[in-house]
């Protein structure tokens, strides 16, 4: 799947020339124009050993000078480019920038460096274990999904009280056929959309109040936040602590990742009760399935980031 091809056009002398960077789901390629011609190109494939590197191209021009470009990421979402003749710089699409994939992501290498035999084998491994892991978790996922979408098409047609409740029955009967067939359907994420749908359920039986199911996660929200942010003012010792292994650079901070979540605790429960009070249930109902998680998800990256060490930590840290 294709992401973003980025453009980097530059003119030295009179070399008119281009350097698309197209980014997709399995590889990074850059292809260099001169004159609207394309005339080198390479290409990085991701391989899923943290060991990261740019692309380089190369050209011979007409006048026997030749031309070199390094193309690759500055920070997570731009990629830019160094141009050389005869290997003087040029010409930096981002003046002074390092041309360096972010660290969290790996290590950066050479352009001439490659793997052994032995860790090839350990990737292709850990391919295979990951892709039987997806196969494992798809009924799972799938099953999520669709309780998510049960309670969104039941309250549509009814009321928030009777979707929470048929999507909590949806839940039980999810497990009964569990086991019954032996197929995982409350494997990962789906325990937890059946625990949210058993707590809607419970608020809508306590309350009788469309209104109570709709603060559901403003209270639920802000709990947790409460136990996040108190976590952090501990230093992460206790929660914080245990999501660390999870994350993807072990230096990251469990205090950080602590105050982070919990501030997004706080975050994601006042858009819900926002959208709550100002908008209409259906734009809440909305929300609240479709809009809710991805914005989560975005934020969970930026506090990802935000609890790892800065690259001058690392420098000054380094032997």
């Amino acid at each position: 799947m294709k992401f973003w091809t980025y453009q980097r056009a530059f003119r030295i002398d009179d070399i008119s020339g281009e350097v698309r960077t197209a980014v997709t789901s399995s590889d990074m390629a850059s292809t260099l124009f001169i004159d609207g011609v394309a005339v080198a190109s390479d290409t990085f494939t991701w391989r899923g050993a943290r060991l990261l590197r740019n692309n380089h191209l190369r050209h011979r021009l007409a006048d026997g000078r030749e031309l070199s470009v390094e193309a690759g990421y500055v920070g997570w979402w731009k990629t830019q480019i160094a141009v050389r003749v005869n290997e003087v710089l040029r010409y930096e699409s981002q003046p002074g920038a390092k041309i360096e994939w972010p660290p969290s992501l790996g290590k950066s290498v050479g352009k001439d460096a490659s793997l052994p035999p032995e860790e090839l084998a350990k990737i292709e491994a850990e391919e295979a274990r990951l892709s039987e892991q997806f196969r494992r978790n798809k009924p799972s996922l799938l099953f999520d999904i669709g309780i998510a979408l049960l309670f969104f098409v039941v309250a549509k047609y009814s009321n928030l009280t009777t979707a929470a409740l048929v999507s909590a029955g949806a839940g039980i009967l999810g497990a009964v056929v569990q086991r019954i067939t032996k197929i995982d359907l409350l494997g990962g994420l789906a325990v937890f959309g059946i625990v949210m749908s058993l707590v809607t359920a419970a608020f809508a039986l306590a309350f009788q109040d469309d209104n109570m199911v709709k603060m559901r996660s403003t209270i639920l929200g802000l709990l947790t936040a409460g136990l996040f942010l108190a976590d952090g003012v501990f230093g992460g010792r206790f929660l914080g602590k245990r999501l660390v292994r999870y994350m993807p650079h072990p230096d990251t901070s469990a205090q950080r990742l602590s105050i982070g979540l919990g501030l997004m605790g706080v975050f994601m429960a006042v858009m819900n009760y926002a959208v709550a009070k100002l908008f209409s249930t259906d734009t809440w109902l909305f929300y609240t399935t479709f809009l809710d998680t991805a914005l989560a998800m975005g934020i969970v990256f930026a506090v990802i980031k935000f609890a790892q060490p800065k690259q001058s930590e690392h420098a000054s840290t380094a032997p």
